[in-house]
């Protein structure tokens, strides 16, 4: 190791450790002060701790530390970081594939939501149809339930027609008294764009499988034939 390199790598230890320095110094009798570095190398534990304190600033161990071993220990600590960063990668990529997966899944459950929810709506449409065309029957007027689509945006689920009484309307799983209100605003609105569509007495009905109480009290006040499941909570009798 060359003489300048030491003795740089001193001085910045003098620097940095001065208390260390400082504290050797005063174990020492004043004759002896220019002897230090004699102390130094006999004493095993005070040179370990400079020799420690040195390697740090030059980077080398004190012994025979070669250009060829600087370049060798230079070539694994660049591979090492090529691993690590390689790892990291990989890392990253697993927890990438983790939140695409789990988003996967959120969507995938929202989509099956989603379609349990149109399916079971169109089977309350259905049921509604039926109950509707069934209780009509049972009264002696017969017809079949279906479907009502004039154009793209107007649609009803429940449209019967049977010459004396036409049954119009909605079916919902769950329905207030909003739902009844916006049932009569969408007959009304069938009255005025289509009145050929109604024969007889027109019959606004809504049909649910849950009845809320304010669906009940509007459906009364408004003269709405309302069906919840298979029973009559306003009967076709107090809409007439």
């Amino acid at each position: 190791m060359e003489r300048e390199s030491v003795k740089r790598a001193l001085r910045d230890v003098a620097r940095e450790e001065p208390e260390f320095f400082a504290e050797l110094l005063a174990s020492l009798p004043p004759r002896e002060l220019g002897r230090v570095f004699v102390r130094v190398l006999e004493s095993e534990e005070v040179a370990a701790q400079v020799a420690s304190l040195i390697a740090r600033r030059i980077a080398v161990p004190l012994d025979v530390a070669t250009r060829q071993d600087l370049r060798r220990l230079e070539r694994r600590t660049a591979r090492l970081e090529r691993e690590v960063q390689e790892i990291k990668n990989a890392m990253a990529t697993k927890e990438d594939l983790k939140r695409v997966e789990s988003n996967l899944r959120r969507i995938e459950d929202k989509m099956a939501t989603k379609e349990q929810i149109e399916a079971l709506a169109i089977s309350v449409e259905d049921g509604g149809r039926e109950m509707v065309q069934y209780l009509l029957e049972q009264r002696g007027h017969r017809c079949v339930a279906e479907r009502l689509r004039l154009d793209a945006d107007y649609e009803l689920d429940i449209y019967c027609n049977a010459g004396a009484i036409t049954a119009v309307g909605e079916a919902k799983v769950r329905a207030g008294g909003r739902d009844v209100e916006r049932t009569v605003e969408r007959i009304r609105e069938l009255q005025r764009r289509w009145p050929d569509k109604i024969s007889g007495r027109l019959v606004p009905v809504l049909y649910t499988l849950v009845a809320e109480p304010s669906a009940v009290q509007r459906a009364k006040e408004l003269k709405v034939w309302l069906i919840e499941g298979k029973r009559e909570v306003v009967s076709l009798e107090e809409v007439l």
